[in-house]
């Protein structure tokens, strides 16, 4: 007869599971609602935390909100894939994408998220992943919203048993926390070079 205080197995301080793109960004906005809520001032600006569905066939849920609601950017929360393909470590710093399958996220807004991570003192690595695409970058491409970044926690055998660092998962939550607590960057304006003709 099994003992009813055994020991439950323990992969701390990973945690392996199906679908952690969907679950751990789940966590990670519910961590950052309570955090929110927990504090005395409001955030710094408006934000919507929405878990959306069918990001695998084309955002629908994303795109669906961001047709209803005129959004002036979207972070999505996504796994970084771990392939010998894609230059992501394994652990617990998270992941900053660049570029994905539908084009370049916004730069002014992954300078913020950047800055956020830096007055926390925590790491972040950027990638570029060419066969991968977000709520963020599909509905940036298709005019939604006009800016869009993608956080990441490295995950290894993604859309399949997946493994992640947990503490990758929790920073993503405190550089969120922080990134909220300052004004929404507006754009860099660029500097128009004007061309004489001969």
């Amino acid at each position: 007869m099994p003992q009813l205080n055994q020991p439950r197995l323990s992969f701390a301080p990973l945690i392996p599971n199906s679908r952690l793109d969907n679950k751990a960004s789940v966590a990670i906005l519910l961590d950052l609602a309570e955090r929110l809520l927990a504090q005395e001032e409001p955030p710094a600006m408006d934000l919507y935390l929405v878990a959306s569905a069918k990001e695998e066939v084309g955002a629908l849920g994303a795109m669906y909100f961001a047709q209803q609601q005129k959004l002036a950017a979207l972070i999505a929360l996504e796994i970084a894939p771990i392939a010998p393909e894609y230059p992501i470590a394994p652990g617990p710093v998270p992941v900053l994408l660049s570029q994905d399958a539908y084009g370049l996220y916004d730069e002014d807004l992954n300078r913020a998220l950047q800055a956020a991570a830096e007055r926390l003192h925590l790491p972040i690595q950027y990638a570029v992943i060419s066969g991968f695409g977000s709520d963020g970058s599909i509905a940036m491409k298709f005019g939604h919203v006009p800016r869009a970044a993608c956080l990441g926690f490295p995950t290894q055998n993604t859309h399949g048993y997946e493994i992640a660092h947990l503490k990758a998962i929790a920073r993503c939550t405190d550089i969120l926390m922080e990134f909220v607590q300052q004004p929404f960057p507006p754009p860099v304006e660029k500097p128009v070079e004007q061309v004489n003709a001969p």
